[in-house]
């Protein structure tokens, strides 16, 4: 046998040529015309491979079959090089399509460590395959004395070992995945960026990097704020002044919810009285928010709006628990004759004026009280004046066609009807009343001398038309954006192979 193979060999120079010539080729095509092509690299270089295999065939070099002993020659070294290269190209090429599949079936990140797993052990068959039908050693006895190999690296990597079994226990439990908010028992909490073989990265909430090893959080008490849905809740506690009635304080704090614009209404925020003493009424306010990342701007929007409420419904926020400091005597409420200069004070686009021009414009604020459900500005009617809304919760709404949207919640010390007053323009929203509100009116005659001595007013008026505006307009495209979302069978045929080729 061992002369016919060698009589084989000594007549087949040509295919082994064609073999390295496929081999190159394939190499240097998947390199320079299709680095940027995904789809067209995998298509050349499997071509490639299947080229090269063929021709070893015809050589008759078996790469799965052990290579006669001959003497060291020239053409034994070439057909055991091929040997080798042939292996490691299949190893390549199945590790690749083990994970083109499971990106395909799954999230890349998700599975970065069961990847990693697959082709390690594909890799470690196609070594052992060489070993085995390329030099011809037995490998019963190369994998008794790496078991000894093992237990020394075992006891050496101990630690290693372990992040890596927890990143394979929690890969297959799954408690998280990649961009699920989560928070450790060490107060650690941020969002998951990846999991591989050794830890998991995390991103902070001050946008920072934490690499956790497997095994902390293996052991760890973990809580993830994303499942089962991405709805979180939040609580803040405020305390009132204890001389105000229960039932009263919890109003104004249920009105100031009804005013938050990035709070959830489903489910409906709450409020529960925990303590009532003589030195506070403390009050748990819980509300929710579509995702955790949106939590600090909603609970600022919160105590903005307790406070605002509080202050037009003369209400004093009382001290911290366990502080010395105790409220004054509480002042008697102040006149309604004196609500308009109070309200210029506290608002901060008027903050320009001086003190006499407050003083002067204050009598010029016309109050008037609307009850839920009263329209105080009709959309596409130009208004003669700047409305300041005193107290209570109003909604601006924007129609197209048979529908209307709601845009914004307004509090106290919101404006409207600024179209109006600086360029003469139709109102763009509906203002309508959800519950009973006070509004402070300032004719646009009596309002044109100081937006003209004080042009900084007028820009900051327009400014918050413009900003109220972006957020119509981006209500707008919200509604309109499930009609345009992929959800055809093609679309998401595409997305797929998207993932699956690492496609933008």
């Amino acid at each position: 046998m061992t002369a016919d193979f060698s009589h084989l060999v000594s007549r087949l120079p040509d295919p082994l040529a064609l073999a390295g010539i496929f081999l190159v080729t394939g190499f240097l095509v998947t390199r320079l015309a299709f680095r940027e092509r995904p789809i067209g690299r995998f298509v050349c270089q499997l071509a490639s491979f299947v080229g090269f295999t063929a021709m070893l065939l015809v050589a008759g070099v078996i790469p799965f079959e052990p290579t006669p002993k001959m003497d060291w020659t020239p053409i034994y070294f070439v057909i055991s090089v091929l040997k080798i290269v042939w292996w490691l190209a299949a190893s390549w090429l199945l590790s690749g399509f083990f994970r083109a599949l499971l990106v395909y079936k799954r999230q890349p990140r998700e599975t970065r460590l069961l990847q990693d797993l697959v082709a390690g052990f594909v890799y470690v068959c196609a070594i052992l395959a060489i070993v085995a039908y390329v030099f011809d050693i037995p490998v019963s006895g190369l994998l008794a004395a790496s078991g000894v190999i093992a237990i020394v690296l075992g006891l050496a990597l101990q630690s290693t070992l372990g992040d890596v079994f927890s990143g394979i226990v929690l890969n297959l439990a799954k408690p998280y995945h990649p961009g699920d908010w989560i928070s450790l028992d060490d107060g650690l909490q941020g969002r998951v960026i990846e999991t591989n073989w050794r830890a998991t990265q995390i991103l902070t909430d001050s946008k920072d990097l934490a690499i956790v090893p497997n095994s902390i959080i293996a052991k760890a008490k973990l809580v993830n704020a994303s499942k089962p849905t991405e709805t979180h809740g939040l609580t803040v506690i405020v305390r009132l002044d204890p001389t105000v009635t229960p039932s009263r304080g919890c109003a104004a704090l249920q009105t100031a919810l009804l005013g938050c614009n990035r709070i959830l209404r489903t489910p409906a925020p709450s409020v529960t009285i925990r303590t009532l003493d003589a030195l506070a009424l403390e009050c748990e306010v819980q509300f929710y928010v579509p995702d955790l990342d949106l939590g600090s701007d909603a609970r600022n929007e919160v105590f903005d709006l307790v406070f605002r409420h509080c202050a037009s419904a003369d209400i004093r926020l009382a001290p911290p628990s366990g502080s010395s400091f105790s409220l004054p005597p509480k002042d008697t409420h102040p006149e309604s004759e004196d609500m308009p200069r109070l309200l210029l004070d506290h608002l901060p686009v008027f903050a320009s004026l001086s003190e006499n021009e407050r003083a002067a414009l204050a009598p010029k604020l016309a109050r008037r009280t609307y009850r839920a459900g009263d329209v105080l500005v009709e959309q596409g009617v130009v208004t003669q004046a700047l409305f300041i809304l005193g107290a209570g919760v109003a909604v601006a709404l924007q129609g197209h066609g048979e529908e209307e949207s709601e845009v914004t919640r307004l509090a106290p010390g919101d404006c409207f009807g600024q179209a109006g007053v600086l360029s003469g323009a139709a109102a763009v929203f509906r203002i309508k009343a959800l519950t009973r509100v006070t509004v402070y009116d300032i004719a646009k005659d009596d309002l044109a001398p100081v937006l003209k001595q004080r042009p900084a007013i007028a820009l900051e008026l327009g400014q918050i038309l413009e900003r109220r505006e972006a957020v119509g307009k981006s209500r707008l495209e919200e509604r309109a954006l499930p009609d345009r979302q992929p959800g055809t069978l093609a679309a998401r045929l595409a997305q797929r192979v998207k993932d699956l080729f690492g496609l933008a």
